[in-house]
């Protein structure tokens, strides 16, 4: 019985540590994406004076 406990906390520490670790892991926009993004925006706001 306490082994069951055992592995059911250890299972439950492995689902929570892995679940931190995929939003922790978060990757940083490429410099491209980061080209576009600043594009589009300078280009909006070039078309609200207008």
């Amino acid at each position: 019985m306490v082994t069951y406990v055992c592995l059911g906390l250890l299972f439950l520490f492995v689902v929570s540590k892995a679940i931190a670790y995929t939003y922790s892991s978060r990757r940083a926009p490429s410099e491209d994406e980061v080209e576009k993004t600043v594009l589009t925006i300078l280009r909006k706001g070039k078309g609200e004076g207008e």
